[in-house]
């Protein structure tokens, strides 16, 4: 990922939020902070100055720490989808880019989970920030937006490159794929990643981030034509719409 680095801050009860470094560069970036604390503590150790802040959508459990970090580092500058924020925002849209002096983002709207929510695409570095629109074998609860609308968004993801990696806002990727495996009972490949799983949270104590191209076999949420799930779409005559939504609506009360 050339020179970029991206430190992982773990936050509220399964948040995550990220500071984005690169080498021999003393800026940094932080997408969707939940606090401040944290951020402004590891940026002071480390003699890096906020340069950005980047929001994916205007839930509290990503944008309550913007406030503080602002007052911290006044001359950062704040780029958002959403103008329900009390602070100055650069508001972003769809097909928007953002440069900064690390890398350069592409913005991608992704409504659904919230009207607003964007991801954020580095084509360089191959990272997406997929806020709560994508988790790993799963996606975000719909709350503002249609079932529609998040299918769309999801696709918007599908076609970007297989070899991306992918930062989400939360740690849910057990309940997502005990809920897969509600569905499906327990196959080969299921198990094959559930012990990939859980190796990456006993040594790492998180699952991300993880590959695009591997979600697009696993997750049918982002792919229905996933082989997995090809006998239930097929059994229920389901267009990939219809599996999605009849997924989404099961994953709700699971």
């Amino acid at each position: 990922m050339n020179s970029l680095s991206i430190k992982i801050i773990n936050q509220l009860k399964d948040n995550y939020s990220y500071i984005i470094l690169k080498k021999n560069h003393s800026s940094a970036i932080i997408i969707d902070p939940a606090e401040s604390a944290s951020h402004i503590d590891f940026l002071k150790k480390n003699n890096f100055i906020l340069e950005n802040i980047i929001i994916t959508h205007h839930h509290s459990d990503h944008t309550n720490g913007v406030e503080e970090l602002k007052k911290e580092y006044q001359d950062a500058k704040v780029y958002s989808p959403s103008e329900l924020l009390n602070i100055e925002t650069t508001k972003i849209i769809e097909g928007d880019t953002v440069n900064t002096s690390l890398n350069k983002f592409s913005i991608i709207e992704t409504p659904g989970h919230t009207l607003d929510h964007v991801v954020l695409y580095d084509s360089e570095n191959k990272v997406l920030f997929s806020g709560d629109t994508l988790f790993r074998l799963g996606c975000g609860r719909i709350f503002e937006g249609t079932f529609n609308q998040m299918y769309k968004s999801l696709q918007k993801i599908y076609l970007l490159p297989n070899n991306i990696s992918v930062y989400c806002g939360h740690e849910y990727t057990l309940t997502n794929l005990k809920f897969l495996e509600s569905i499906l009972g327990e196959k080969k490949k299921l198990k094959k990643i559930k012990n990939q799983i859980k190796l990456e949270l006993l040594n790492y104590k998180r699952s991300i981030p993880f590959n695009l191209g591997l979600e697009k076999e696993l997750n049918p949420f982002l792919n229905q034509d996933s082989e997995l799930f090809k006998t239930i779409k097929n059994n229920n005559g389901f267009s990939n719409y219809e599996l999605f939504k009849f997924l989404r609506d099961k994953k709700d009360s699971f």
